[in-house]
């Protein structure tokens, strides 16, 4: 059964030259969501400085995406979306570990599973981006993970707390 990404009842959205993008911290099981005013609780920060309209669709806790044995897999938060452009968002707040790792996991499990029901072709730019509110800035250490995630999806991965538009 095709998958929806574009699901209206996970969606929020904002013209604002600069918003957040939250997730709540667990236990909550509620899906990611774009905040404009509580920048205490922003993962990652949008700069939309031509006010676009931009679209913010929750996946992880919102779009079911399942292995063959019917369990649900691990997907990214979400999907920033803006004229043709799409930006699939992990979002984490963790200071060590394997933070990148699991997010380039998450989001080529999504990417994946997109273009199983899309044509990502008919789409401008798109990539996948993993926001660390604790880790705003990735470095060189990260070079493999970028080059994995670009073997498995044929696209580009960024690790920076801040997304421009």
């Amino acid at each position: 059964m095709p998958i929806d990404f574009f699901e209206n009842k996970c969606k929020s959205t904002s013209n604002k030259i600069e918003f957040g993008l939250c997730d709540d911290p667990p236990p909550a099981e509620n899906p990611a969501y774009i905040d404009e005013n509580d920048v205490s609780k922003w993962i990652g920060i949008v700069k939309n400085n031509d006010n676009k309209e931009v679209e913010f669709i929750a996946i992880d806790s919102c779009i079911d995406i399942r292995r063959p044995d019917g369990k649900l897999r691990k997907r990214c938060d979400g999907l920033l979306s803006f004229d043709t452009n799409l930006i699939f968002v992990e979002l984490k707040s963790r200071e060590g570990g394997k933070w990148l790792k699991d997010g380039r996991e998450q989001l080529t499990t999504t990417i994946n599973s997109f273009k199983l029901n899309y044509d990502i072709t008919k789409y401008g730019d798109v990539y996948g981006t993993v926001c660390n509110s604790l880790r705003p800035q990735s470095h060189s250490g990260h070079a493999a993970n970028f080059q994995q995630f670009y073997d498995e999806t044929g696209l580009v991965l960024k690790s920076d707390r801040t997304i421009e538009i």
